[in-house]
């Protein structure tokens, strides 16, 4: 944990501005949303959340890296790296379901944990904040959804030509 969190959410605000779940924030709104959270720091090979367990918290990684990993104990399947600016657990934690994988800091990291509990305070101060941030966390798994979609869809191509269904012409 960090002492001098004050100081240290005005020394991150610059990588706070451009995290996308705080876009369309003024510097004042970012800073009263962020005064609550943890800011904590986790070491390589440290796992920040774990598959199947139960979100309470969105990490935004402040510096360092981490992966996304499905079947960590059994057969990883690294899905994605994230680092600074990038969130990891939103998707858990607005959809009140576990966590769906696992992330493990691959570079010693600085986080700033945003839990579900800030989240309702929030909604109960000060409901124009809160919807902006959850319309940007939406925008932010939408993205995601695209881009896994587009990946499905390249694979989906490749198998179409490796094992055609339907061959128009031939009998």
């Amino acid at each position: 944990m960090i002492k001098d969190k004050g100081a240290t959410i005005q020394a991150i605000l610059p990588i706070l501005k451009n995290v996308t779940i705080f876009s369309g924030f003024s510097d004042e709104e970012i800073v009263r949303i962020c005064e609550s959270c943890v800011i904590m720091e986790a070491k390589v090979g440290e796992l920040i959340m774990e598959e199947n367990s139960v979100a309470k918290e969105i990490f935004v990684i402040l510096k360092g890296k981490a992966n996304v990993v499905l079947n960590l104990k059994e057969d990883p399947l690294e899905l994605m790296e994230f680092g600074p600016g990038s969130c990891i657990g939103e998707a858990s934690v607005i959809g009140i379901q576990n966590h769906s994988a696992s992330a493990v800091v691959i570079e010693d990291a600085m986080l700033l944990v945003l839990s579900r509990q800030i989240l309702m305070e929030l909604f109960e101060k000060d409901k124009a904040v809160f919807s902006l941030l959850i319309l940007n966390i939406a925008r932010e798994i939408a993205r995601r959804l695209h881009h896994t979609d587009e990946i499905l869809l390249h694979y989906g191509k490749l198998e179409k030509k490796r094992h055609p269904v339907f061959n128009p012409g031939q009998d």
